[in-house]
């Protein structure tokens, strides 16, 4: 037998979670053909796999590339990193519908993307009317990896109610009620996932009139917000959540949704289930909510978690945590330094910002000026220093110090700080809970503030070098198999038949290559910085549809000149269950 290409005397991790195996992996016309011991095939192309891992290609369920994709199809900063397939649309914001300026604002200030970049990405390319001609331009695009998506619940509100209503508290009358429920069923026709919804208050809207509003999908009721789960209950398909920080009894509201007494389940993913170092309760009590919905109520949650520690950077006030505060979100709010110097001189939004700060009501940040370092700043004094270290050093009590020093310095003081997940043992325990999902790197979106493209990597370290972490069998499952049998997507596994999207790993180099985030410039960005991590050489190939696209850290020659991922529409259907 002669085939495109073979991959010969590696360990097969075939991502159904069985024991690895020695096999040869024979790849023809984009699909595994074969997976034999000592084949005696010859293949145009030949990989030497001997002391290498042989897995499917990562799944990651959680980005934000729905802009990115436009200008960087091939979406390298994920695929160096073993991901072949992932997911966009997520909390409730997609570019499935709507206008281009809307879907600018929309994206600039909850994804800290900088809003003259998104209109040059956009620029001209928003054609698309509907969710299936949104899908076929996505067909057009010269991609890396596979894509699948979800439409965002904020672009359906626009689409029916018009900017004004979405953005205001309003009751919806039959008409709209109508209307969002077929376009819906839209866009699950054309093989969207399913809905993505969002019920935070600090994802906020860029834009003159609205400027600082929530999301649309904020100002939806909870009957809304039932009424289109019943449609995706109906077809079989997801609903991506991502609750109020802020009104935590909303959590188990949203997630009884799923449960399935006296009516089909349906698939929630949820936001997340992570070690908050402000709260250690929370993250237990969402995995008790889970197996409570699922083992009591025949429900079908999961809840998204990250696999690495949480950490953020933020440049002044120029954060996401800031969103959590009004008086910080007014910063959020100013178009420049002038507007917010106004501010930072206005005593009555001072001592506001100070009562807030002081006040752990509801609090999802820590805010513990002991737990957050500068990290850059033009005062190089106090790099390195906590601002509470900073605070005695200057004599004042902690809050009044770090109000000063974001006056003084606004964007230019640079800070760092964990927010969850930094207790390893703790992590590594949780992770194995089976109503996590492992995923929510938020690839794409926060480019300043954190990179988690590679977590799926540490995660399979961390499983490697530690006996109390699960099998490494188990470990690829979590990160292929069972995410694409749970989303509904054609990846995740090899097997004879199913298309050949494979990740050759070095398990040394995985031992020691992996670094955490860090700072590089990035020419689509206009040369600004972004956070990137890197993986070394533990990635040594990435083939995409039986295609090797990037070969020990080289992107093949036509790399986002011609098309090598594929569009995953969505496989399940009402009365199909994972």
């Amino acid at each position: 037998m002669n085939v495109e290409l073979l991959i010969r005397n590696g360990l097969l991790f075939d991502g159904s979670g069985a024991p690895a195996r020695q096999a040869d992996v024979l790849i023809d016309h984009g699909r595994v053909v074969k997976i034999e011991a000592n084949s005696s095939a010859r293949g145009q192309r030949e990989i030497d796999a001997a002391g290498q891992w042989v897995l499917p290609g990562i799944i990651d369920i959680h980005t934000h590339y729905d802009a990115e994709v436009e200008a960087a199809p091939g979406l390298l900063e994920s695929l160096q990193h073993g991901v072949t397939s992932l997911v966009f649309g997520n909390c409730s914001l997609s570019l499935a519908i709507g206008d281009a300026d809307d879907m600018i604002d929309l994206f600039a200030r909850v994804e800290n993307l900088p809003r003259e970049t998104l209109a040059r990405w956009l620029d001209g390319k928003v054609t698309w009317r509907t969710p299936g001609e949104y899908y076929e331009h996505l067909e057009q695009l010269n991609l890396g990896p596979n894509i699948a998506s979800f439409i965002g619940h904020s672009n359906l509100r626009m689409a029916v109610l018009g900017k004004d209503r979405s953005l205001t508290p309003s009751t919806l009358n039959w008409g709209e009620k109508n209307s969002l429920r077929s376009l819906l069923h839209e866009a699950l026709d054309a093989g969207f996932l399913g809905l993505s919804i969002d019920m935070l208050q600090w994802h906020r809207w860029k834009g003159a009139k609205y400027n600082g509003a929530s999301s649309p999908s904020h100002y939806a009721s909870f009957a809304e917000f039932r009424m289109l789960a019943d449609v995706l209950r109906q077809r079989g398909r997801i609903l991506q959540a991502t609750p109020d920080a802020g009104r935590k009894y909303m959590v188990p509201l949203l997630a009884s949704l799923s449960h399935g007494i006296g009516r089909p389940s349906l698939r929630m993913s949820m936001l997340t289930s992570l070690d908050f170092t402000n709260n250690r309760r929370l993250g237990p009590l969402t995995r008790s909510l889970a197996a409570l919905i699922n083992q009591g109520l025949r429900g079908n949650l999961r809840f998204q978690s990250l696999s690495v520690p949480f950490e953020l950077w933020s440049d002044g006030c120029n954060t996401p945590v800031f969103e959590e505060m009004q008086a910080s979100a007014c910063l959020m709010n100013a178009d420049s330094a002038a507007q917010r110097q106004l501010l930072y001189r206005d005593s009555d939004w001072r001592k506001q910002l100070r009562r807030e700060w002081l006040s752990t009501f509801g609090a999802s940040f820590h805010k513990d000026l002991a737990l957050m370092r500068v990290v850059a700043c033009p005062d190089q004094s106090l790099v390195g220093a906590t601002f509470a270290e900073i605070a005695q050093r200057r004599g004042q009590t902690g809050v009044d110090s770090f109000i000063d020093l974001i006056s003084e310095f606004d964007e230019s003081i640079r800070w760092h700080a964990v927010i969850a997940n930094d207790r390893p043992a703790e992590l590594r325990r949780f992770l194995q809970n089976p109503h996590i999902q492992l995923g929510f790197s938020d690839a794409g979106a926060h480019n300043r503030n954190m990179a988690f493209q590679n977590s799926h990597l540490w995660f399979l370290r961390d499983c490697l070098l530690n006996a109390d972490a699960m099998p490494m069998e188990k470990a690829v499952w979590r990160v292929t198999g069972e995410l694409a049998d749970w989303f509904g997507l054609e990846a995740g596994h090899l097997r004879e038949g199913h298309m050949a999207d494979v990740l050759v790993l070095d398990p040394e180099a995985l031992k020691t290559d992996l670094s955490g985030p860090q700072e590089t410039t990035d020419a689509n960005f206009d040369g600004a910085m972004r956070m990137v991590t890197r993986s070394g050489k533990t990635v040594r190939q990435v083939i995409v549809g039986g295609q090797v696209v990037l070969d020990q850290g080289q992107v093949h020659a036509e790399f986002e000149q011609r098309r090598f991922g594929r569009l995953l529409r969505c496989q399940h259907q009402r009365g199909v269950s994972a």
